[in-house]
């Protein structure tokens, strides 16, 4: 039997940060279902998340001052503000150097199947490794057993994703959302230029089901190569393939006795490559940091757990960020239109800060915006920001 301090279950970016944070004051291992750690994601984050991390200012692949988002006829709003796009492989390969630098375990190829609270310990069974521990962090999103079994979610709906990294003829602006095929439940695509002269592109299809009634690959396959876009893009090789279902819910209880939820399950909604490890990035230190006192004073039951976690997002920017998704699941692409509109008409920075899940709510921020709200009587964004502001439920 293996015995550490912490078992860390899932090394996606929660996992190996968490992990990374907490390996040099007590001992850690990550167990991952895969049979290598996973790099099949990119990452776009605000550029407060990276200035706030300098000792990983090397995985920065690149950063944008503008986005663009574009309806279907070509109406753009263009978001001004400083944006990360983020090195997979030197991020991945980082956090994982770190974590062993310090003597912690990546064990891979491992599936977490079952796990045992006891009165001082947790016991963690994952292929044929039984693992004691005194604290688990579980990082394996909303398709964790652990959160299926215990019925801890509240799911809203989920984003269908299909993207690659392919190379570029030309260089183009990155775009954040863009409407390219008029329809009635519209997909968005998202191409953001790397430094290497390739980019990311996906298709992203909010949906309320987890099954998709949509050949995303093909639709993406023609917008790449017979839209406007193929000007931009080579024909030929994908160099990475991007593909997944992206839950998006509400976690009832961020902890149970010896377990804590982190990542994906920690957050409303990950907003597929934006808001995801923008707060991870934000919170994973100071998560740590309770965590190592929790285990020094040995207080790890669930409500000393719950207490001692730092919160993801705001309460209001939590609900904002509900409230944009369920009205994006009933969108076409008229809708989206109109939201275009919107994010053209106010401020750039509320809308970075909106984006990335770390508005200030405070009266003095959001009267100019709620003004603003009122005068727009077909807007789409202010009756979202009055909700969240005045707590309406």
């Amino acid at each position: 039997m293996l015995s550490a301090d912490v078992v860390v279950a899932g090394a996606g970016a929660a996992g190996l940060l968490i992990a990374s944070a907490l390996s040099p004051v007590c001992s850690v291992i990550v167990v991952e279902q895969r049979d290598q750690l996973p790099r099949n994601k990119y990452w776009l984050t605000s550029g407060t998340a990276a200035a706030t991390n300098p000792h990983l200012a090397h995985c920065v692949d690149c950063t944008y001052d503008e986005l663009d988002f574009v309806a279907y006829d070509g109406l753009t709003a263009t978001l001004k503000g400083r944006c990360s796009l983020w090195d997979t492989d030197k991020f991945v390969d980082h956090l994982a150097d770190d974590i062993q630098r310090h003597n912690g375990r990546l064990l891979s190829g491992c599936r977490l199947y079952s796990f045992m609270p006891q009165s001082d310990s947790i016991v963690v069974r994952a292929n044929g490794e039984t693992i004691r521990a005194r604290l688990l962090i579980d990082c394996m999103g909303f398709g964790s057993p652990i959160v299926g079994a215990k019925g801890v979610v509240r799911m809203l709906g989920y984003y269908h994703l299909h993207g690659c990294e392919l190379r570029l003829r030309r260089e183009i602006r990155p775009i954040a959302l863009d409407n390219v095929i008029v329809n009635r439940r519209p997909s968005y695509l998202e191409l953001f230029p790397t430094s290497q002269g390739t980019a990311h592109a996906a298709l992203i299809l909010p949906a309320r089901d987890s099954a998709p009634d949509r050949r995303l690959a093909a639709e993406l396959e023609f917008i790449l190569r017979k839209s406007h876009y193929a000007e931009y893009v080579e024909g030929g090789e994908r160099l990475r393939a991007y593909f997944g279902i992206i839950p998006v819910g509400r976690l009832l209880h961020p902890a149970l006795d010896r377990t804590v939820f982190y990542g994906e399950a920690g957050q409303t909604n990950p907003a597929t490559s934006a808001t995801a490890l923008t707060r991870l990035l934000l919170t994973y230190r100071e998560l740590a940091k309770a965590l190592a006192g929790c285990l020094a004073a040995d207080t790890l039951g669930r409500r000393d757990l719950t207490r001692a976690l730092p919160a993801a997002m705001t309460a209001m920017n939590r609900r904002f960020q509900e409230s944009i998704f369920k009205s994006v699941l009933a969108f076409h692409s008229d809708d989206f239109r109109r939201l275009v509109e919107d994010l053209g008409a106010y401020p750039a920075d509320a809308v970075h800060a909106m984006i990335f899940g770390n508005f200030d709510f405070r009266l003095r921020n959001s009267l100019p915006l709620a003004w603003r709200a009122l005068t727009r009587r077909h807007g789409l964004l202010g009756p979202h920001l009055l909700r969240s502001a005045l707590r309406w439920r």
